[in-house]
């Protein structure tokens, strides 16, 4: 838009004046972003029109002045449900990601890898905030939708948000919930950088035998006694490879 000003007006305009000027025209021809969320009803009774079978749950704060706010939405498709039942391995990935822009929230996300190894989302849904009770919220009726029977036979894999595994010791009190490796490695980096400590975790991360692990972690031990510390108050038996469970076929250590 610059380089097109400049060749018909012959005048300079800033990148931030060029970006608003755009909103504006988008806003005069679809409406405020906002007003969008107006129509989030139509919206769900389009989908399940569409989709019989599916489950959409919409949610609303009832304001004093008796008009609502969007509160929460969840979504998961009827054939999305039968594919992961037939065709997916039993482990699921949680996790939850910013959602940037006019309305900000928060995208909280299901998604496994299928036999073709490529990523096959399961459920979402929209909130205000990461927390707790949209976590509880999400799995209940996750739960219900993949009849996941307390979590029997499944994998969970996560990050360390304290609401969520809060959550999945709840809905799911029956899995086996791995966390991240990478998620780990990213707060472990925050109090200990550098190339050397980088090395030390992964290759705690790869031992495959129990006594590597112990091995290893007496190494990390020896050269930063708060690092060994800050690694087994996060439990290595949920992050290392030594501690999976055969029959899960498929490569926990990382949420791509």
């Amino acid at each position: 838009m610059q380089a097109i000003i400049q060749s018909r007006f012959h005048c300079k305009v800033s990148w931030s004046k060029c970006y608003r000027a755009k909103c504006r025209v988008i806003s005069l021809i679809d409406g405020k972003l906002s007003d969008h969320y107006a129509k989030v009803w139509d919206y769900g009774h389009e989908l399940m029109w569409s989709n019989p079978g599916s489950t959409i749950q919409i949610s609303v704060t009832v304001n004093p002045d008796n008009t609502t706010t969007f509160h929460r939405m969840y979504t998961c498709f009827k054939a999305i449900k039968e594919g992961w039942k037939v065709g997916c391995r039993r482990v699921i990935g949680l996790d939850g990601s910013f959602l940037k822009g006019q309305c900000e929230g928060e995208l909280l996300t299901a998604i496994r890898m299928d036999a073709n190894n490529h990523v096959y989302p399961i459920a979402w849904a929209v909130a205000e905030i990461e927390n707790n009770p949209n976590w509880q919220w999400f799995l209940e009726l996750l739960h219900a939708d993949l009849e996941l029977q307390g979590g029997l036979d499944l994998c969970v894999k996560s990050d360390q948000h304290k609401g969520l595994l809060k959550a999945v010791k709840v809905v799911l009190p029956r899995v086996e919930h791995r966390q991240c490796a990478r998620h780990v490695y990213a707060n472990f980096r925050k109090f200990f950088n550098g190339i050397e400590f980088k090395n030390m975790f992964w290759t705690v991360v790869n031992s495959t035998v129990e006594g590597d692990i112990k091995l290893n972690m007496e190494k990390i031990k020896e050269v930063n006694l708060a690092a060994y510390d800050h690694l087994m108050a996060r439990e290595p038996k949920s992050w290392c490879r030594a501690f999976l469970k055969v029959e899960w076929h498929v490569r926990l250590l990382k949420m791509e």
